[in-house]
């Protein structure tokens, strides 16, 4: 008992300097005084000194949309949903600043497939894909014994069809868990963090304007040189953009 109250005091300790910055003190104060600026600098602060966690990056996002820095407020949001998918609160105020930005980008693909198979890769993380996959294959070879090994008929049926649909699981799991780690991998995306950027047709400011993008909206990232990336829309259109004008996610 003595081992246990020592563990939970360490590790009480331990997590009260993370609960007691003074930088996440002073941003919350200034957040709650409307101070929005004052709030940025400081959570901008704890994150450059190695501070992530998906609540850092909504607080953050909502000083920044408080502010009317629509651009960085869905970058925030964008690395809150990432680090914690399912948080509810992420996921509406990330909805509520997408509808106000200015571009909207038709998709060649089918929007309502579009939209499904985002929703369903990201609905997890992937270590929680590789869990369920793991979970299927191993109640399905528990299943498929009892049926091999028992000699009740009832049994045997249940545990057939359990295991048949546990296996149909483990390769439905298995494909949806791959497809979210190849979208993490090859599909970077970034969201335009400027007012207003012109994007360019080669990597250079000397080069000719192609179209114009504003704040806020979502861009994949095909390629890096240097200061400037290609980006490339869901409509199919492509240009280089400055680094610095694009939030990476």
């Amino acid at each position: 008992m003595k081992h246990k109250i020592y563990i939970v005091i360490c590790l009480f300790c331990f997590a009260l300097p993370a609960f007691s910055n003074p930088l996440l003190e002073r941003a919350e104060k200034a957040y709650d005084s409307k101070k929005y600026k004052e709030a940025i600098s400081s959570y901008e602060k704890l994150i450059k000194e190695g501070y992530k966690s998906y609540q850092l990056y909504f607080n953050l996002g909502n000083a920044y949309y408080r502010n009317n820095e629509l651009g960085r407020a869905i970058y925030y949001y964008e690395l809150a949903r990432k680090a914690e998918p399912n948080d509810e609160d992420v996921r509406i105020n990330l909805g509520i600043a997408s509808a106000k930005t200015i571009d909207k980008i038709d998709s060649k693909e089918n929007f309502f497939i579009a939209a499904v198979k985002t929703n369903i890769l990201s609905s997890f993380t992937t270590n929680t894909w590789a869990w369920l996959n793991i979970s299927s294959l191993m109640l399905a070879c528990i299943l498929f014994f009892l049926f091999i090994s028992s000699h009740k008929l009832i049994v045997k049926r249940i545990s057939f069809l359990l295991s048949t649909l546990l296996f149909i699981s483990f390769i439905l799991t298995y494909f949806l868990g791959y497809s979210a780690v190849k979208s993490r991998v090859e599909n970077k995306f970034g969201i335009i963090l400027s007012k207003e950027i012109k994007i360019m047709n080669e990597p250079t400011a000397l080069a000719k304007s192609k179209f114009s993008l504003h704040e806020g909206t979502k861009i994949h990232v095909v390629e890096n040189n240097g200061d400037w990336v290609l980006i490339k829309l869901d409509n199919g259109n492509e240009g280089w953009v400055k680094l610095s004008e694009v939030g990476i996610i």
